[in-house]
C-alpha cells in the first residue's frame, strides 16, 4: 500500500501524521509526505522580494518535511519527501494520481507559512476529489491508539458491493487483532410512517445478512466484532450518534454505494459525516489509475 501524508507545518497537521503513526495497523507501507507550497507568480511583486518569498517557502516546505519525517521516524517508519508548488488540494489530489497513491492522509484543520491550506474545505476537497481512499484526522487529543486501548473502529455499511471495498481497504491495513469493530447499518426510516412501525422486514433481514458478510470478510482483520442495525429517518444523524456514543476512534465509509436497501453515501450524507463526523474519518474508494 502506498500512504501519501500531507503538511503544513502547523500543529494540526504534526498531530494528525503523529496519531496515524500510532494507530495500531502495520506501518510496512510506502510513505511519503507531501508539503504544498503556495505559488508566487512573477509580476505581481518585484523579483527580489518574490525570489525571497519563493526561498522562504521552500525553507518552510523542507522544515515541515523534517518535523514530520522525524515524527515518523519515532516508530520505525522511514518516508520520502514530496514537494509541490500551487493550491494545495489540487497539487495532492493530482500527485495522488500520478503516483498512484492508495491512501491520502490530511489534517482536518491547518495553516501555512502565506495561507491557509489544509483547513476544512481543504480537506474536503481532497476527499472528494482523490482518485484513492482518503483519511481525514481529527480528534488526536484523546485517542485510545495513543493509551494502549484497543482502536475502535466503525464501519458504516449500506449492503452494496461499496462493503467490499470497505473491508479490502481495513484488511489491507493489516490492524490489530484487538481492535474492536462496530458494523453500522442504517434502514431509512419512511418520513410518513410512525416511528416504531417496521415497514419492510424484508428490508431488514438482507440488511442483516450484508453485514454478516462485512463481518466475515472483517474477521481476517480481527474476531472483536458487533454488528448494528438501525432504521431512522436521518442516516447521517444516526451515524454521528453511534460515534459519539461508542468512543469512536475512527469511522469508515464508502464513496458511494447503491443497493436494495436504499442510495446511501451519495453525496448529502457522505458530505454530512465529512464536515461533521466527532472522529477521524476514512472514506474509502477504489483507486482509479
Amino acid at each position: 500500500m502506498k500512504v501519501l501524508l500531507t503538511t503544513d507545518g502547523s500543529e494540526s497537521a504534526e498531530k494528525a501524521i503523529r496519531w496515524f503513526s500510532k494507530l495500531p495497523i502495520s506501518h510496512s507501507s510506502s510513505y511519503e509526505v507531501m508539503t504544498v507550497s503556495s505559488y508566487i507568480a512573477y509580476g505581481l511583486v518585484p523579483s527580489d522580494v518574490h525570489d525571497e518569498l519563493a526561498r522562504l517557502e521552500s525553507a518552510h516546505a523542507l522544515e515541515a518535511y523534517q518535523r514530520a519525517e522525524g515524527i515518523l521516524r519515532e516508530v520505525g517508519i522511514m518516508a520520502k519527501q514530496v514537494t509541490c508548488w500551487g493550491q494545495a488540494a489540487d497539487q495532492i489530489t493530482s500527485y495522488a494520481k500520478e503516483s498512484k497513491v492508495d491512501l491520502i492522509v490530511v489534517g482536518a484543520q491547518g495553516m501555512s507559512f502565506v495561507e491557509q491550506i489544509l483547513i476544512g474545505s481543504t480537506s474536503e476537497t481532497v476527499a472528494r476529489h482523490a482518485p484513492c481512499s482518503v483519511l481525514i484526522v481529527r480528534a488526536m487529543q484523546a485517542t485510545s491508539s495513543n493509551s494502549g486501548v484497543p482502536l475502535s473502529v466503525a464501519v458504516a455499511s449500506d449492503g452494496s458491493e461499496t462493503d467490499k471495498q470497505l473491508a479490502a481497504q481495513i484488511n489491507a491495513l493489516a490492524v490489530s487483532n484487538e481492535t474492536k469493530f462496530h458494523l453500522i447499518s442504517v434502514i431509512e426510516h419512511p418520513y410518513l410512517l410512525e416511528p416504531g412501525v417496521e415497514y419492510d422486514t424484508k428490508i431488514t433481514r438482507e440488511t442483516s445478512l450484508a453485514l454478516d458478510r462485512l463481518a466475515e470478510e472483517l474477521t481476517k482483520s480481527s474476531s472483536h466484532i458487533e454488528k448494528h442495525v438501525y432504521e431512522k429517518i436521518h442516516v447521517a444523524s444516526c451515524i454521528i450518534k453511534h460515534v459519539q456514543t461508542h468512543s469512536t476512534d475512527l469511522l469508515v465509509v464508502g464513496d458511494k454505494g447503491r443497493s436494495a436497501i436504499s442510495r446511501f453515501f451519495l453525496g448529502s450524507v457522505s458530505r454530512v459525516l465529512l464536515n461533521h463526523s466527532p472522529c477521524s474519518i476514512m472514506l474509502v474508494r477504489k483507486r482509479s489509475d
